[in-house]
Protein backbone atom coordinates (compact mmCIF):
# COMPACT_ATOMS: atom_id res chain seq x y z
CA UNK A 1 0.00 0.00 0.00
CA UNK A 2 1.11 3.83 -0.86
CA UNK A 3 -1.00 6.38 -0.07
CA UNK A 4 -1.02 9.10 -3.13
CA UNK A 5 -2.73 11.86 -2.09
CA UNK A 6 -4.46 13.39 1.86
CA UNK A 7 -6.95 15.87 1.76
CA UNK A 8 -8.09 17.05 5.28
CA UNK A 9 -10.30 19.76 6.33
CA UNK A 10 -11.08 21.62 9.47
CA UNK A 11 -8.14 19.57 11.26
CA UNK A 12 -5.68 21.51 14.15
CA UNK A 13 -4.20 24.52 11.84
CA UNK A 14 -5.70 23.79 8.66
CA UNK A 15 -8.72 24.65 7.56
CA UNK A 16 -8.47 22.98 4.01
CA UNK A 17 -5.37 21.48 2.88
CA UNK A 18 -4.20 18.50 0.62
CA UNK A 19 -0.75 16.71 0.15
CA UNK A 20 0.04 15.23 -2.81
CA UNK A 21 3.03 12.51 -2.04
CA UNK A 22 5.62 10.69 -3.98
CA UNK A 23 5.15 7.19 -5.07
CA UNK A 24 8.04 4.59 -4.87
CA UNK A 25 9.17 3.20 -8.51
CA UNK A 26 10.72 0.00 -6.26
CA UNK A 27 14.56 1.08 -7.56
CA UNK A 28 17.28 3.21 -5.92
CA UNK A 29 18.10 6.24 -7.23
CA UNK A 30 21.24 6.39 -9.32
CA UNK A 31 23.70 8.98 -7.79
CA UNK A 32 22.51 12.92 -8.11
CA UNK A 33 18.86 11.57 -8.84
CA UNK A 34 15.81 12.36 -6.29
CA UNK A 35 14.57 9.39 -4.61
CA UNK A 36 10.90 8.00 -6.14
CA UNK A 37 9.98 6.90 -2.56
CA UNK A 38 10.45 10.83 -0.18
CA UNK A 39 8.59 13.08 0.32
CA UNK A 40 9.78 15.69 3.60
CA UNK A 41 7.90 18.03 5.32
CA UNK A 42 9.22 20.90 6.71
CA UNK A 43 7.78 24.28 8.55
CA UNK A 44 8.11 25.96 11.92
CA UNK A 45 7.15 24.40 14.83
CA UNK A 46 3.83 24.03 16.04
CA UNK A 47 2.61 24.71 11.64
CA UNK A 48 1.02 21.12 11.85
CA UNK A 49 3.73 18.62 10.63
CA UNK A 50 3.20 15.92 13.08
CA UNK A 51 -0.28 16.20 12.67
CA UNK A 52 -0.40 15.29 8.42
CA UNK A 53 1.96 12.50 9.65
CA UNK A 54 -0.89 11.48 12.42
CA UNK A 55 -3.95 12.16 9.10
CA UNK A 56 -2.15 9.92 6.84
CA UNK A 57 -2.39 7.34 9.21
CA UNK A 58 -5.76 7.42 10.45
CA UNK A 59 -6.76 8.10 6.72
CA UNK A 60 -4.92 4.99 5.27
CA UNK A 61 -6.16 2.79 8.25
CA UNK A 62 -9.46 4.26 8.87
CA UNK A 63 -12.14 0.86 9.20
CA UNK A 64 -9.44 -0.39 11.68
CA UNK A 65 -8.87 3.13 13.41
CA UNK A 66 -12.58 3.59 14.25
CA UNK A 67 -13.61 0.11 14.98
CA UNK A 68 -12.03 -0.82 18.55
CA UNK A 69 -8.06 -0.04 17.57
CA UNK A 70 -7.51 1.49 20.71
CA UNK A 71 -6.94 5.08 19.39
CA UNK A 72 -9.00 7.78 21.06
CA UNK A 73 -9.37 11.04 19.02
CA UNK A 74 -8.30 13.93 21.21
CA UNK A 75 -8.06 17.73 20.27
CA UNK A 76 -7.60 16.90 16.57
CA UNK A 77 -10.83 19.20 15.32
CA UNK A 78 -9.90 22.58 14.61
CA UNK A 79 -10.62 25.23 17.59
CA UNK A 80 -10.51 28.46 16.64
CA UNK A 81 -11.33 30.98 19.26
CA UNK A 82 -14.52 32.95 19.06
CA UNK A 83 -15.68 30.36 16.16
CA UNK A 84 -17.70 27.44 16.92
CA UNK A 85 -15.77 24.32 16.14
CA UNK A 86 -16.73 22.46 12.66
CA UNK A 87 -17.06 18.62 11.45
CA UNK A 88 -13.18 17.33 10.48
CA UNK A 89 -12.40 14.82 7.72
CA UNK A 90 -9.69 13.09 6.35
CA UNK A 91 -9.75 12.01 3.26
CA UNK A 92 -7.21 9.30 1.66
CA UNK A 93 -6.45 8.32 -1.67
CA UNK A 94 -4.61 4.98 -1.50
CA UNK A 95 -2.82 2.46 -4.28
CA UNK A 96 -3.03 -1.31 -3.19
CA UNK A 97 -1.04 -3.96 -4.69
CA UNK A 98 -0.63 -7.72 -4.78
CA UNK A 99 0.53 -7.56 -1.20
CA UNK A 100 -2.73 -6.14 -0.16
CA UNK A 101 -5.02 -9.00 -1.40
CA UNK A 102 -5.54 -7.08 -5.43
CA UNK A 103 -6.09 -9.94 -7.86
CA UNK A 104 -7.06 -8.01 -10.64
CA UNK A 105 -4.00 -6.26 -12.38
CA UNK A 106 -0.39 -5.15 -10.61
CA UNK A 107 -2.78 -1.89 -8.11
CA UNK A 108 -5.80 -0.40 -7.89
CA UNK A 109 -6.62 2.49 -6.56
CA UNK A 110 -8.87 3.20 -3.70
CA UNK A 111 -10.61 6.31 -1.07
CA UNK A 112 -10.91 5.61 2.31
CA UNK A 113 -12.71 8.33 4.68
CA UNK A 114 -12.69 9.33 8.65
CA UNK A 115 -14.68 12.16 10.53
CA UNK A 116 -14.50 13.53 13.40
CA UNK A 117 -16.75 15.59 15.35
CA UNK A 118 -16.20 17.85 18.71
CA UNK A 119 -17.36 16.33 21.70
CA UNK A 120 -17.05 18.28 25.08
CA UNK A 121 -13.83 19.81 26.40
CA UNK A 122 -11.00 18.86 23.86
CA UNK A 123 -12.00 15.64 23.30
CA UNK A 124 -12.97 14.45 19.75
CA UNK A 125 -15.88 11.69 18.59
CA UNK A 126 -16.02 10.08 15.02
CA UNK A 127 -18.54 11.66 13.22
CA UNK A 128 -21.57 9.54 11.26
CA UNK A 129 -19.36 7.14 9.82
CA UNK A 130 -20.37 3.64 8.64
CA UNK A 131 -18.08 1.25 8.89
CA UNK A 132 -19.51 -1.05 6.52
CA UNK A 133 -18.88 1.88 3.62
CA UNK A 134 -15.35 1.91 4.69
CA UNK A 135 -15.50 -1.99 3.68
CA UNK A 136 -17.51 -1.42 1.19
CA UNK A 137 -14.97 0.77 0.08
CA UNK A 138 -12.10 -2.22 -0.41
CA UNK A 139 -14.27 -4.63 -2.23
CA UNK A 140 -11.19 -5.43 -4.47
CA UNK A 141 -9.20 -6.13 -2.05
CA UNK A 142 -10.41 -10.22 -3.06
CA UNK A 143 -11.94 -12.75 -1.02
CA UNK A 144 -13.07 -12.71 1.64
CA UNK A 145 -14.28 -9.22 1.23
CA UNK A 146 -11.19 -7.12 2.67
CA UNK A 147 -10.27 -10.07 4.64
CA UNK A 148 -6.58 -8.71 3.91
CA UNK A 149 -7.59 -5.63 6.13
CA UNK A 150 -8.63 -7.25 8.93
CA UNK A 151 -6.18 -10.51 8.87
CA UNK A 152 -3.38 -9.12 11.59
CA UNK A 153 -1.32 -12.19 9.73
CA UNK A 154 -1.37 -10.67 6.55
CA UNK A 155 1.42 -8.56 5.02
CA UNK A 156 -1.45 -6.31 3.78
CA UNK A 157 -1.77 -2.35 4.40
CA UNK A 158 1.43 -2.23 5.92
CA UNK A 159 2.07 1.08 7.28
CA UNK A 160 4.19 2.28 10.45
CA UNK A 161 4.76 5.38 12.44
CA UNK A 162 7.07 6.91 14.76
CA UNK A 163 6.74 10.27 16.78
CA UNK A 164 9.62 12.54 17.89
CA UNK A 165 9.87 10.78 21.51
CA UNK A 166 10.77 7.42 20.45
CA UNK A 167 12.94 4.89 22.75
CA UNK A 168 12.95 0.98 22.75
CA UNK A 169 11.70 -1.17 25.02
CA UNK A 170 13.90 -1.78 28.07
CA UNK A 171 12.97 -5.27 28.90
CA UNK A 172 14.08 -7.68 26.01
CA UNK A 173 11.40 -10.27 27.12
CA UNK A 174 8.51 -8.22 26.05
CA UNK A 175 5.38 -10.08 25.08
CA UNK A 176 4.32 -9.50 21.73
CA UNK A 177 0.98 -11.16 22.44
CA UNK A 178 0.69 -8.46 25.80
CA UNK A 179 1.36 -5.87 23.16
CA UNK A 180 -1.62 -6.74 20.58
CA UNK A 181 -3.93 -7.14 23.39
CA UNK A 182 -3.59 -3.36 24.08
CA UNK A 183 -3.96 -2.27 20.48
CA UNK A 184 -4.92 -3.40 17.29
CA UNK A 185 -1.76 -4.39 15.40
CA UNK A 186 -2.01 -2.32 12.33
CA UNK A 187 -3.14 0.59 15.08
CA UNK A 188 0.08 -0.43 17.38
CA UNK A 189 2.52 0.16 14.75
CA UNK A 190 1.27 3.90 13.95
CA UNK A 191 0.86 4.56 17.39
CA UNK A 192 4.24 5.95 18.35
CA UNK A 193 2.79 9.24 16.70
CA UNK A 194 0.03 9.67 18.94
CA UNK A 195 0.78 8.17 22.13
CA UNK A 196 3.93 9.12 24.00
CA UNK A 197 4.80 5.98 26.39
CA UNK A 198 4.51 3.40 23.20
CA UNK A 199 7.90 1.98 23.02
CA UNK A 200 9.61 0.18 19.97
CA UNK A 201 10.44 -3.60 20.09
CA UNK A 202 14.29 -4.16 20.70
CA UNK A 203 16.55 -6.07 18.68
CA UNK A 204 17.10 -8.32 21.08
CA UNK A 205 13.43 -9.45 21.63
CA UNK A 206 13.37 -10.98 18.46
CA UNK A 207 16.22 -10.88 16.40
CA UNK A 208 18.12 -13.80 18.13
CA UNK A 209 15.35 -16.44 17.73
CA UNK A 210 14.83 -15.37 13.75
CA UNK A 211 18.23 -16.87 13.42
CA UNK A 212 17.16 -20.06 14.07
CA UNK A 213 13.21 -20.21 13.46
CA UNK A 214 14.60 -18.51 9.85
CA UNK A 215 18.01 -17.92 9.24
CA UNK A 216 17.54 -16.15 5.76
CA UNK A 217 15.38 -13.60 7.01
CA UNK A 218 18.09 -12.80 10.00
CA UNK A 219 21.11 -12.12 7.23
CA UNK A 220 18.82 -9.91 5.40
CA UNK A 221 18.07 -8.32 8.57
CA UNK A 222 21.28 -7.74 9.85
CA UNK A 223 21.91 -6.76 5.61
CA UNK A 224 19.72 -4.36 6.00
CA UNK A 225 21.32 -2.85 9.35
CA UNK A 226 24.03 -2.51 8.59
CA UNK A 227 23.50 -0.61 4.94
CA UNK A 228 21.15 1.99 6.67
CA UNK A 229 23.61 2.15 9.08
CA UNK A 230 26.10 3.17 6.87
CA UNK A 231 29.20 2.25 7.87
CA UNK A 232 28.50 4.68 11.07
CA UNK A 233 28.37 1.03 12.99
CA UNK A 234 28.08 -2.30 12.30
CA UNK A 235 25.84 -4.87 13.66
CA UNK A 236 27.36 -8.05 14.35
CA UNK A 237 25.74 -11.45 13.11
CA UNK A 238 25.79 -13.32 16.25
CA UNK A 239 24.11 -12.59 19.45
CA UNK A 240 26.00 -12.87 22.80
CA UNK A 241 24.00 -13.74 26.26
CA UNK A 242 20.95 -12.74 24.08
CA UNK A 243 22.55 -9.04 23.14
CA UNK A 244 23.54 -8.27 19.81
CA UNK A 245 26.83 -5.89 19.62
CA UNK A 246 27.11 -2.96 17.35
CA UNK A 247 30.62 -1.99 16.04
CA UNK A 248 31.48 1.69 16.57
CA UNK A 249 34.98 2.60 15.72
CA UNK A 250 36.19 -0.53 16.87
CA UNK A 251 34.24 -0.96 20.37
CA UNK A 252 31.59 -3.36 20.36
CA UNK A 253 28.86 -2.61 22.26
CA UNK A 254 25.59 -3.99 23.14
CA UNK A 255 22.30 -1.37 21.73
CA UNK A 256 22.04 0.17 25.56
CA UNK A 257 25.39 1.07 25.84
CA UNK A 258 25.03 3.22 22.67
CA UNK A 259 25.62 6.72 22.89
CA UNK A 260 21.61 8.85 22.47
CA UNK A 261 21.74 9.37 18.87
CA UNK A 262 22.72 5.92 17.85
CA UNK A 263 19.96 4.71 20.28
CA UNK A 264 17.53 6.68 19.23
CA UNK A 265 18.28 6.09 15.25
CA UNK A 266 18.55 2.38 16.00
CA UNK A 267 15.81 1.98 17.81
CA UNK A 268 13.19 2.71 15.43
CA UNK A 269 14.97 1.19 12.47
CA UNK A 270 15.17 -2.28 14.36
CA UNK A 271 11.64 -1.25 15.12
CA UNK A 272 10.30 -1.20 11.38
CA UNK A 273 12.42 -4.10 10.30
CA UNK A 274 10.99 -6.08 12.90
CA UNK A 275 7.36 -4.87 11.55
CA UNK A 276 8.83 -5.81 8.13
CA UNK A 277 10.11 -8.92 8.80
CA UNK A 278 6.67 -10.25 10.73
CA UNK A 279 4.76 -8.75 7.61
CA UNK A 280 6.49 -9.73 4.62
CA UNK A 281 4.76 -12.01 2.33
CA UNK A 282 6.04 -15.62 2.40
CA UNK A 283 9.37 -15.91 0.63
CA UNK A 284 9.51 -12.56 -0.78
CA UNK A 285 12.27 -10.06 0.03
CA UNK A 286 12.19 -8.04 3.08
CA UNK A 287 13.93 -5.20 0.30
CA UNK A 288 10.97 -6.06 -2.01
CA UNK A 289 8.52 -5.24 0.90
CA UNK A 290 5.98 -2.40 0.20
CA UNK A 291 4.33 -0.35 2.32
CA UNK A 292 4.60 3.23 4.27
CA UNK A 293 6.56 4.30 6.91
CA UNK A 294 5.89 7.78 8.87
CA UNK A 295 8.91 9.51 10.69
CA UNK A 296 8.90 12.31 13.02
CA UNK A 297 12.02 14.47 12.82
CA UNK A 298 14.40 12.04 10.68
CA UNK A 299 17.66 13.89 12.39
CA UNK A 300 16.69 13.60 15.69
CA UNK A 301 20.17 13.85 17.71
CA UNK A 302 22.38 12.78 14.57
CA UNK A 303 25.52 14.80 13.89
CA UNK A 304 25.17 17.14 10.71
CA UNK A 305 27.90 14.71 9.26
CA UNK A 306 24.89 11.86 9.54
CA UNK A 307 22.08 13.96 9.13
CA UNK A 308 23.50 14.55 5.26
CA UNK A 309 23.14 10.97 4.77
CA UNK A 310 20.55 9.29 6.43
CA UNK A 311 17.32 10.29 3.69
CA UNK A 312 19.58 8.40 1.15
CA UNK A 313 20.56 5.50 3.20
CA UNK A 314 16.98 4.15 4.10
CA UNK A 315 16.10 5.33 1.00
CA UNK A 316 18.31 3.47 -0.56
CA UNK A 317 18.05 0.36 1.49
CA UNK A 318 14.21 0.18 0.88
CA UNK A 319 13.55 1.15 -2.40
CA UNK A 320 10.30 -0.47 -2.25
CA UNK A 321 8.78 1.50 0.72
CA UNK A 322 7.09 5.26 0.75
CA UNK A 323 8.94 7.26 2.95
CA UNK A 324 7.32 10.54 4.43
CA UNK A 325 9.63 12.30 6.82
CA UNK A 326 9.86 15.77 8.94
CA UNK A 327 12.90 17.85 9.74
CA UNK A 328 14.01 20.91 10.81
CA UNK A 329 17.60 20.64 9.30
CA UNK A 330 18.58 22.43 6.32
CA UNK A 331 21.27 19.95 6.25
CA UNK A 332 18.50 17.01 5.26
CA UNK A 333 16.73 19.38 2.73
CA UNK A 334 19.92 19.88 1.09
CA UNK A 335 19.97 16.43 0.36
CA UNK A 336 16.69 15.90 -1.60
CA UNK A 337 15.37 17.43 -4.76
CA UNK A 338 12.18 19.80 -5.12
CA UNK A 339 9.72 17.53 -5.88
CA UNK A 340 10.64 15.54 -2.68
CA UNK A 341 9.38 18.29 -0.37
CA UNK A 342 6.63 20.19 1.04
CA UNK A 343 6.36 23.05 2.73
CA UNK A 344 3.86 23.94 5.44
CA UNK A 345 3.44 27.56 5.62
CA UNK A 346 0.68 29.87 7.96
CA UNK A 347 -1.56 31.44 4.98
CA UNK A 348 -1.66 34.94 4.49
CA UNK A 349 -5.60 36.65 4.72
CA UNK A 350 -6.98 34.32 6.80
CA UNK A 351 -10.14 35.54 9.09
CA UNK A 352 -8.54 33.01 11.42
CA UNK A 353 -4.68 31.37 11.34
CA UNK A 354 -3.92 28.82 9.41
CA UNK A 355 -1.88 26.53 7.65
CA UNK A 356 -1.51 25.37 4.06
CA UNK A 357 0.65 22.54 2.26
CA UNK A 358 2.98 24.11 -0.75
CA UNK A 359 5.97 23.53 -2.98
CA UNK A 360 9.41 24.74 -1.94
CA UNK A 361 10.01 28.43 -3.42
CA UNK A 362 13.47 27.19 -5.09
CA UNK A 363 15.43 24.04 -5.95
CA UNK A 364 16.85 22.84 -2.89
CA UNK A 365 19.23 20.01 -4.25
CA UNK A 366 22.80 21.00 -3.35
CA UNK A 367 22.39 24.19 -1.75
CA UNK A 368 24.32 24.92 1.42
CA UNK A 369 22.90 24.88 5.26
CA UNK A 370 22.77 29.03 4.90
CA UNK A 371 21.24 29.18 1.62
CA UNK A 372 18.67 27.32 2.61
CA UNK A 373 18.31 28.63 6.23
CA UNK A 374 17.95 32.30 4.24
CA UNK A 375 15.11 30.89 1.53
CA UNK A 376 12.12 31.52 1.77
CA UNK A 377 11.37 27.84 2.82
CA UNK A 378 12.98 28.50 6.15
CA UNK A 379 12.50 32.11 6.28
CA UNK A 380 15.79 33.17 8.56
CA UNK A 381 17.33 37.16 7.74
CA UNK A 382 20.66 35.45 8.70
CA UNK A 383 21.94 32.20 9.51
CA UNK A 384 24.27 34.20 12.15
CA UNK A 385 23.09 34.56 15.43
CA UNK A 386 20.58 37.14 15.64
CA UNK A 387 22.63 39.64 17.86
CA UNK A 388 25.88 39.61 16.35
CA UNK A 389 23.80 39.67 12.74
CA UNK A 390 22.34 43.14 13.94
CA UNK A 391 25.83 44.22 14.83
CA UNK A 392 27.26 43.05 11.41
CA UNK A 393 24.35 45.08 9.59
CA UNK A 394 24.57 48.04 11.58
CA UNK A 395 28.41 47.87 10.78
CA UNK A 396 27.58 47.15 6.68
CA UNK A 397 25.87 50.97 7.06
CA UNK A 398 28.49 52.96 8.22
CA UNK A 399 30.36 54.97 5.95
CA UNK A 400 33.41 55.87 7.67
CA UNK A 401 37.02 53.99 7.69
CA UNK A 402 36.53 52.82 10.91
CA UNK A 403 33.04 51.43 10.26
CA UNK A 404 34.37 49.51 7.40
CA UNK A 405 37.22 48.22 8.92
CA UNK A 406 34.86 46.86 11.93
CA UNK A 407 32.56 45.34 9.44
CA UNK A 408 35.32 43.47 7.64
CA UNK A 409 36.88 42.09 10.63
CA UNK A 410 33.18 40.99 11.88
CA UNK A 411 32.65 39.31 8.52
CA UNK A 412 36.31 37.63 8.76
CA UNK A 413 36.19 36.80 12.12
CA UNK A 414 32.54 36.84 13.57
CA UNK A 415 32.64 37.24 17.31
CA UNK A 416 36.34 37.41 17.96
CA UNK A 417 36.43 40.56 15.60
CA UNK A 418 33.99 42.08 18.30
CA UNK A 419 36.79 43.95 20.71
CA UNK A 420 39.80 43.28 18.26
CA UNK A 421 40.77 46.82 17.23
CA UNK A 422 40.58 48.18 13.70
CA UNK A 423 44.27 48.50 12.86
CA UNK A 424 44.54 44.95 13.09
CA UNK A 425 42.29 44.43 10.05
CA UNK A 426 43.88 47.94 8.19
CA UNK A 427 47.72 46.32 8.45
CA UNK A 428 46.46 42.68 7.22
CA UNK A 429 48.91 41.02 9.83
CA UNK A 430 48.00 37.36 10.18
CA UNK A 431 46.86 36.89 14.05
CA UNK A 432 49.56 34.32 14.24
CA UNK A 433 52.22 36.35 13.44
CA UNK A 434 50.90 38.88 16.02
CA UNK A 435 50.92 36.86 18.55
CA UNK A 436 54.43 36.11 17.85
CA UNK A 437 55.58 39.52 17.92
CA UNK A 438 54.23 40.11 21.21
CA UNK A 439 55.75 36.82 23.01
CA UNK A 440 59.13 38.31 21.65
CA UNK A 441 58.29 41.84 22.92
CA UNK A 442 57.75 40.53 26.05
Amino acid sequence: MYVSRLHIQNIRTFERAELILELPTGRPPVRGESPSNVTLLIGENGCGKTTLLRCLALGALAPIVVSGSGYVPRSLVRRVKGLKPSPASIDSKVVLHRQDGVTDGESVEDSLSLDLVPASGFADRFGPYSLADARGSLDRVGPPRDSALWDETSPAFFMVGYGATRRAEPDQNVSEESRRKLRALRYGRVAGLFEEGVTLMPLSAWLPRMRHENPGRHKQVVTLMNRILDGRAVLQSDAIDGEYLFDVSGSQLPFHALSDGYRAFIGWVADLLYHVCMGAPSGAKLVESRGVVLVDEIDLHLHPDWQTRVVMSIANALPAMQFVLTSHSPLVVGTLWSRNLRVIRWAEGRTAPSTVVEGPSEEVYGKSADQLLTSRDFGLGSARAPEFATQLNKAAKATDLEGTLRFMRLLSQGGEGLSEPAEHIATAEPRKRRKARAASDA
